[in-house]
């Protein structure tokens, strides 16, 4: 098994003791920065400029919403439901998703740097535009997610489903997708540099992408004549 640890700093958190449970009316104002909040089985709108740090969501819902410029530092994110979210040009950074829905989830023009996803369901997310350094996704549902004209820098996909991806025009370096099922992948092949794929998936792609037959050395080729 491809080796799941690269240099990702965890969130900073401090004790549950000494956060804030919740935020009044459970209403974001625009602009406004929250920090040490514990926020659990509540439902939040978006808005622009929201600013969270050292912050804890658990079982949270922010579905079918907007966000502008959201700032997400030293954060974790649990059994929480962000589909059909949308943060554009957003900053995320130390940032941990844990066994949550982000079906439909977009992050646009956005940068996230240090960010887990685990055990999540992506299904149709967008991370179009962005700039991904040092994430992992481990055990996610990407399937039919795109990455159009994004910079992947030293990311891991683990054990995901990435059926039907879009990677056209993304920039890799050390991006590894050892493990995961890349069926119906769309890529790029001149654009491959700096991805990391195992044998299957690179006998994959080669046959996809340029009809070349991928055949063990002792297994029969067809004879036509």
């Amino acid at each position: 098994m491809p080796n799941k640890h690269i240099a990702i700093d965890p969130p900073i958190l401090p004790s549950f003791e000494t956060m804030s449970k919740g935020i009044l009316d459970d209403r974001l104002d625009e602009l406004e920065s929250y920090k040490n909040v514990y926020l659990s089985n509540c439902q939040l709108e978006g808005t622009k400029g929201v600013d969270f740090q050292y912050a804890y969501f658990d079982n949270v819902k922010i579905i079918n919403t907007y966000f502008k410029k959201l700032s997400l530092q030293d954060v974790e994110i649990s059994k929480s439901d962000f589909a059909n979210t949308e943060c554009e040009e957003s900053l995320l950074n130390r940032v941990e998703f844990i066994n949550s829905r982000l079906l439909g989830f977009k992050a646009i023009k956005s940068r996230l740097k240090n960010v887990i996803f685990k055990g999540c369901q992506c299904q149709f997310s967008q991370f179009n535009f962005s700039k991904l350094e040092r994430a992992i996704f481990d055990n996610c549902n990407l399937e039919n997610s795109t990455f159009l004209e994004a910079s992947l820098t030293k990311v891991k996909f683990i054990n995901c489903q990435m059926n039907n991806v879009i990677l056209v025009d993304t920039k890799f370096k050390e991006t590894d997708f050892r493990g995961s099922n890349i069926e119906g992948l769309q890529i790029n092949i001149n654009q491959l540099k700096g991805a990391i794929l195992d044998p299957f998936q690179a006998a994959y792609i080669l046959q996809r992408y340029t009809n070349v037959i991928v055949k063990a050395v002792d297994e029969q080729t067809t004879d036509n004549a």
